[in-house]
């Protein structure tokens, strides 16, 4: 092992002192990859994506009876499900749980129709009860738990316009370790319950090279003086954690197989990476409507697809409206909720013909992009992370209309996720969803169970 890997990442000795940490200080990171290593020995994790789970807890909620959904996702061939744990949210700045907190609509009277977010309207909710009622449940099942934070990125949209204030305005420089501290207090709170060992890997944030304050993500594309800075804050809070919790591995998750090197916390125990390798089937729909500067109020930029439109269109500005006084979310997840907002029900079945004849005609292609991914994500974690297992978190396609019932009825879909769940498991990645799409609030839970059943035991080596 070379010297720049036998350094304690990001820490000053005062600074480990400071921690907690200067039994350890001058410890390599020898131990983390050889029992990250060892983990690729375990079973694979077959993760359904349960990210809103804590919070679902209105009126027929998909989550509210979890033991019934628990044992559902066992029938399904799942071991392991991935949330948003609530770190920052369920304990305040000194520690004390917050207890039940209010949560909004991210988008009231627009976002239902699309995945995921249909049951997410508003409420009260406690999520440190909730996770430990989860977490109780998943123990029961032998379901393991991996727990992540898509704070910056969508969980503000909904949180309590007080927690929102207070994290929101935290320096970037605070965040990675505010937020360690607060999935450090989660897991405290179930180690005393006899629950941590649920949890069998942990994330300080979804999607690290998304954040606002790293560049978004465009920062894939462009070097940056921020990076090294921002990495070096991402190991400090690592080696918190790792050394806190020696039986809960940390992972670094990114959006892409594909990133700067340059954000990439060299103490990281395992790389969560995602590959939305259809996501660009919906171009028939979507067009160039999500991105840049296009203007949704001029009718000649979505004439090509305005036969898919309902006749009395929600005006743009009505969907920005809808979180006045509350803070923007990102310009694209504007357009998006306009778009799907406003697709016409008579129109989904012609619609959905033409979103299987482009898969239909490109299978080979899309097959490709996700063998192309999982290769990327190889070679890229054997040049700077040797050793370390890798998880595919998330997948495939992702944010279309909940109406829209194409790809639980397509073969050639189905058969696209099989190939890459075989790619996967013959790449060695410790763990993968079949698809983000996965969990009970999706219809293809109910309505083709075996469909995951077949692509988990793919994955899991139970079928060839």
């Amino acid at each position: 092992m070379n010297r720049a890997r036998q350094r304690t990442f990001g820490l000053s000795r005062r600074d480990a002192l400071k921690l907690g940490l200067g039994a350890v200080f001058n410890t390599t990171l020898v131990g983390s990859a050889l029992s990250a290593t060892a983990t690729t020995k375990e079973e694979r994790l077959a993760i359904s994506f349960w990210i809103w789970a804590l919070w679902d807890t209105g009126t027929n909620g998909f989550f509210n009876d979890l033991e019934l959904r628990m044992a559902e996702l066992v029938d399904r061939g799942f071991n392991c499900i991935r949330i948003e744990g609530g770190a920052g949210i369920t304990h305040d700045a000194e520690g004390r749980p917050r207890g039940e907190l209010e949560f909004h609509a991210a988008l009231p009277g627009h976002g239902h129709f699309t995945r995921q977010m249909e049951h997410m309207t508003g409420g009260r909710v406690d999520l440190l009860k909730r996770l430990i009622e989860l977490c109780t449940v998943a123990k029961r099942h032998n379901v393991k738990v991996i727990l992540s934070s898509w704070y910056y990125l969508h969980t503000f949209w909904f949180t309590d316009k007080s927690v929102t204030a207070e994290l929101l305005g935290l320096p970037p420089e605070e965040r990675f370790m505010v937020f360690a501290r607060g999935l450090d207090r989660i897991l405290e709170e179930l180690k005393q319950r006899g629950l941590a060992d649920t949890v069998i890997t942990a994330e300080i944030f979804n999607e690290v090279n998304g954040m606002d304050f790293l560049g978004g993500y465009g920062a894939n594309k462009k070097a940056a003086d921020v990076f090294p800075k921002f990495r070096s804050l991402h190991e400090e809070a690592l080696s918190f954690l790792e050394t806190r919790h020696p039986g809960v591995r940390f992972s670094l998750d990114t959006s892409t197989a594909s990133i700067n090197t340059e954000l990439i916390p060299r103490n990281a125990q395992v790389w969560t990476f995602h590959s939305y390798y259809l996501w660009s089937v919906y171009k028939v729909f979507e067009q160039n409507l999500l991105g840049g500067d296009t203007d949704l109020t001029d009718p000649e930029v979505y004439a090509p697809i305005r036969r898919f439109l309902r006749r009395d269109l929600v005006p743009f500005q009505a969907i920005l409206d809808c979180r006045k006084g509350r803070p923007p979310i990102a310009n694209g997840w504007y357009r998006r909720i306009w778009l799907y907002r406003n697709l016409d029900p008579n129109a989904m079945p012609e619609l959905e013909r033409l979103l299987q004849e482009d898969l239909e005609k490109h299978i080979d292609e899309y097959k490709q992009k996700a063998t192309d991914a999982v290769e990327q994500a190889v070679k890229l974690r054997d040049e700077i992370l040797p050793g370390i297992p890798l998880i595919l978190g998330e997948g495939v396609s992702y944010c279309a209309d909940h109406r829209l019932r194409w790809e639980e009825r397509s073969d050639a879909y189905w058969e696209v996720v099989e190939h890459a769940a075989r790619a996967y498991r013959q790449h060695g990645l410790w763990g993968a969803v079949a698809r983000t799409n996965s969990g009970p609030e999706d219809p293809v839970w109910h309505e083709y169970p075996e469909r995951l059943r077949q692509v988990n035991a793919v994955f899991r080596g139970k079928k060839p």
